[in-house]
């Protein structure tokens, strides 16, 4: 894709977000644009950039107005379609569903999310990752009695998931409620020998990861450890939280900078590795409004 094609590209994604009535996201688009054109030093770059700036100055204003009506905003059905193909971007129909149901999920859609996850478990689409999926939106929903009698109506289905399966996702669950502070009984599954055992990786091939510690490059704060609680993780790719009363911590994340310094924690280890942000973005709706996604990809060492 050339300069100005990606250009094209963004201003369009940027105006899709705005006439969805999506302003913080349209926003961050132009903020993008705006720091591409600068990067680039386009030949007409003083006038890209004053056009640029008088959308954000506009979408600010409108943000303004939005925010003197307190009450929480719902999303259309369409707009909910709009998020899923945005952030929908594999080359195969079963990853890019799985990657439209997580979008829903960061960005509240906590309902239709849980929709999507039951449709891609029932056609038997990575069912694992899925289920997990479907446990973590019952928890954020603060639900997490929903959540365990999910777990114990898979179990005595014993035609959704196999046993070794439900034994991952039993270690999963249990890690989720420990870090949410509460002690429930889980359904014993029927051990199987040592062979038959499944690893503690994810269907993708890596460990699942539940919180991890950063060593900050950048900032006021450089050279600080910080640690995330995972919301979402597909593959070595995980998404973290920064609320939004941590807000002095966005400098120091920026797309493409690498994080020489991971300590990441599993149900069953402790592993360092490095990462890199591919991606930062603003929860506008739901029980996270206003805080920021980051999306890291991590190597282990």
């Amino acid at each position: 894709m050339s300069v100005q094609e990606h250009l094209r590209s963004l201003a369009r994604e940027a105006e899709i977000y705005r006439t969805q009535g999506l302003l913080e996201h349209s926003k961050e688009k132009y903020l993008q644009i705006l720091h591409f054109i600068e990067e680039k030093k386009f030949s007409n770059h003083r006038k890209l950039k004053e056009a640029v700036r008088d959308k954000i100055q506009t979408l600010e204003e409108n943000l303004a107005l939005e925010k003197q009506d307190t009450r929480e905003p719902e999303l259309s059905e369409k707009q909910q379609n709009l998020i899923k193909q945005l952030f929908s971007v594999s080359q195969t129909r079963e990853a890019a569903k799985l990657e439209g149901a997580v979008a829903l999920a960061q960005f509240g859609q906590y309902e239709r999310a849980l929709e999507e996850f039951y449709a891609l478990l029932k056609d038997g689409t990575l069912p694992v990752v899925a289920a997990k999926n479907i446990l973590r939106c019952y928890m954020e929903l603060s639900s997490p009695d929903e959540a365990v009698a999910q777990f114990r109506e898979w179990v005595v289905a014993g035609d959704v998931l196999t046993p070794q399966e439900l034994k991952l996702i039993r270690g999963f669950l249990e890690n989720l409620l420990e870090r949410k502070g509460i002690k429930t009984e889980l359904p014993h599954l029927i051990e199987k020998s040592q062979t038959d055992i499944p690893s503690s990786e994810n269907e993708e091939g890596f460990l699942d990861i539940s919180s991890v510690y950063v060593e900050l490059g950048n900032g006021p704060n450089k050279g600080d450890m910080v640690e995330f609680q995972v919301t979402s993780q597909s593959g070595n790719t995980i998404s973290v939280n920064i609320p939004e009363e941590r807000r002095d911590l966005l400098d120091a994340f920026r797309p493409g900078l690498r994080l020489p310094q991971l300590q990441c924690y599993s149900p069953i280890a402790v592993f360092k590795g490095r990462g890199v942000v591919i991606k930062k973005r603003k929860v506008w709706q739901g029980r996270n409004q206003g805080n920021y996604l980051l999306d890291i990809t991590i190597d282990e060492e």
